[in-house]
């Protein structure tokens, strides 16, 4: 499996990553070249005491779309990891449609700097990521080398 296919297996649904399908991460709805995104219906069951959403959920994927943002970006022998992520949050979320949009800033060959942002359908910006991203050699650091696993839940 390569990066456009596992990209094109996250729209359509044939593919989740595992780290996704475990913590109940949404799929994204699209992708394009240094970009992916995707929409999000929020779930009571993943609130602070107060009723809005935890912070930490968000976080989690911010990080799942900023590097399928960077894999858009990536040969077949390229492989990423995250080595940096910040994430501001701007407003709290207690119902509605999240919008995740990732963005390639800039993508070097050795490092990649990418921006995420959830918005409300109406606009309102909630929360801003960025992350480093750590561009690596080879199909098997970046787990698409062996497809085991990745397509299912079986194990060896």
């Amino acid at each position: 499996m390569n990066w456009q296919e596992m990209l094109d297996g996250t729209v359509n649904g044939s593919f989740q990553h595992p780290a996704l399908r475990r913590l109940t991460l949404p799929n994204f709805s699209g992708w394009e070249s240094g970009r992916v995104w995707g929409d999000w219906d929020f779930d009571p069951e993943i609130c602070n005491p107060d009723g809005t959403l935890f912070g930490g959920y968000l976080a989690a994927l911010a990080d799942a779309t900023a590097g399928h943002a960077m894999a858009t970006t990536l040969g077949n022998e390229e492989g990423f990891a995250t080595a940096d992520l910040h994430i501001s949050y701007h407003r709290p979320v207690r119902d509605g449609r999240l919008r995740f949009e990732g963005v390639v800033l800039s993508r070097g060959r050795q490092i990649g700097h990418v921006e995420v942002q959830f918005t409300t359908h109406d606009g309102d910006l909630v929360a801003t990521a960025h992350a480093t991203e750590v561009v690596t050699a080879g199909p098997r650091r970046r787990g698409l080398g062996d497809t085991r696993g990745l397509g299912d839940t079986s194990s060896d």
